[in-house]
C-alpha cells in the first residue's frame, strides 16, 4: 500500500519544463522516467521544423546549383525536401538511441545502476533543445531564406565557409552548445555519474560528430557533391 501511494505522488518530467528547470526534470526521470510523450512532442516539433525549412529553401540562391536547368532544380529541390523530412522524422528517435546505448555501455563499465529506461527517457527530453533548434531554424528560413544546410544559430551562418571547415562551424551552434551542457547535467543527475565523466562523454561525442561531419563534408566537396 505504501509503495503504491509513493508511486502516485512522484511527479511526471516536464518535457517544457527542460528549458527553464532541467535539474527539476532529471530527478524527476530519475524516479519516474517517462519516454513516449517526450519522443512524440519533439518529432512532431522536428517535423515541423523541417518542413518550414523546406518552404524557405530557394534552390535559386544555392551558388553550388547555379548554372542548372529548371529540371535540375525541381529534382534537386524534392531530394532535399524529402531529406529534411525524414531528417525530422528519423532524426529523434535515432539519435536518442543511439546516444542512450553509449551512455549505457559507459554506465555498465562503471557499475551505475541507472537502467536504460532512464537513459533513454532522459535523452528524449533532452532531444527538446536539438527539436526547439529545427524549429527556429525552420522559421527563420521561411520568413528570411537561406541555405537550409546552415543553421541560423551556427557560427558558419555568419562566415559562410564551406566544406569541412564550413562543416566544423556549423557545429558551433547556440542549441548544440546548451545540449552538450544539458547532457552533462544530466549524465551527473540520472546516471549518477561523475562530473569528470559526464563531461568527457559528452565532449568526446561531440568532437566525434564534428570530425564526422568535416570529413564527409570535406569529401563532398572534392567530389564536387
Amino acid at each position: 500500500m505504501t509503495n503504491e501511494m509513493e508511486q502516485t505522488v512522484k511527479e511526471k518530467p516536464s518535457i517544457f519544463g527542460m528549458i527553464m528547470s532541467p535539474g527539476e526534470q532529471f530527478n524527476r526521470i530519475r524516479e519516474n522516467p517517462k519516454i513516449f510523450v517526450a519522443l512524440l512532442i519533439v518529432t512532431a516539433l522536428s517535423i515541423i521544423g523541417s518542413i518550414l525549412m523546406v518552404t524557405g529553401f530557394d534552390p535559386t540562391t544555392d551558388p553550388n546549383l547555379a548554372g542548372m536547368s529548371e529540371d535540375e532544380l525541381m529534382f534537386v529541390t524534392m531530394g532535399a525536401q524529402i531529406v529534411l523530412i525524414l531528417t525530422g522524422l528519423l532524426s529523434p528517435v535515432i539519435t536518442v538511441l543511439v546516444l542512450s546505448v553509449i551512455h549505457i555501455i559507459v554506465a555498465k563499465m562503471t557499475q551505475s545502476t541507472v537502467s536504460f529506461k532512464q537513459l533513454f527517457s532522459m535523452n528524449s527530453y533532452i532531444y527538446m533543445i536539438s527539436a526547439l533548434s529545427f524549429l527556429l531554424n525552420g522559421l527563420v528560413t521561411l520568413f528570411v531564406g537561406g541555405n537550409n544546410e546552415i543553421y541560423f544559430t551556427s557560427l558558419n551562418s555568419i562566415i559562410g565557409a564551406e566544406g569541412a571547415f564550413g562543416a566544423f562551424l556549423n557545429y558551433i551552434e547556440i542549441f548544440t552548445i546548451w545540449k552538450i551542457i544539458i547532457t552533462a547535467l544530466g549524465l551527473q543527475i540520472v546516471a549518477r555519474f561523475s562530473k569528470t565523466l559526464s563531461w568527457s562523454i559528452v565532449i568526446a561525442i561531440f568532437v566525434i560528430m564534428v570530425i564526422f561531419s568535416m570529413v564527409t563534408s570535406g569529401l563532398s566537396s572534392m567530389v564536387g557533391v
